[in-house]
């Protein structure tokens, strides 16, 4: 399959575009698209770089079909983040334990921390019920 073949193949079979739905999506005219469609036609560096901008396929793909056709999306991986920055198992655990709260108990974490780190001179609550009464108090104001 040809560059321009393959063009047309996105288009046409997999996004199911016609021609002027396709030059719009990449801010062309469908003059544009229908001419470098054609066997042998030059299609610009630009035009397949708006190609594989907007609909997230390789410009490699286009190119010359080697695939995966999409670009593979990268992923986070809080394991290997956290390794890279010299984590423990046990400092990976207390993430994940943070992150398995309900967020509602992890904003009041954050609160109390925030509170006693900031050390503004004001009591604070000392126990988890103590601070749980605290903003039961303010959610009823």
């Amino acid at each position: 399959m040809t560059i321009n073949e393959r063009v047309r193949y996105f288009r046409k079979d997999i996004l199911h575009m016609n021609q002027t739905e396709f030059a719009r999506s990449i801010g062309m005219k469908q003059t544009s698209v229908s001419s470098f469609e054609k066997e042998g036609a030059t299609v610009s560096d630009q035009s397949l770089k708006a190609i594989s901008s907007v609909h997230n396929i390789r410009e490699e793909w286009l190119r010359t079909g080697e695939e995966p056709m999409y670009k593979v999306q990268e992923t986070f991986d809080l394991n290997k983040f956290a390794k890279e920055r010299g984590a423990s198992d046990f400092d990976l655990k207390i993430v994940k334990a943070y992150f398995a709260l309900d967020p509602k108990i992890r904003k009041m974490l954050l609160e109390h921390f925030r509170s006693e780190l900031l050390d503004d001179g004001n009591e604070h609550p000392k126990t988890p019920e103590e601070l749980e009464s605290q903003y039961k108090v303010e959610d009823a104001g």
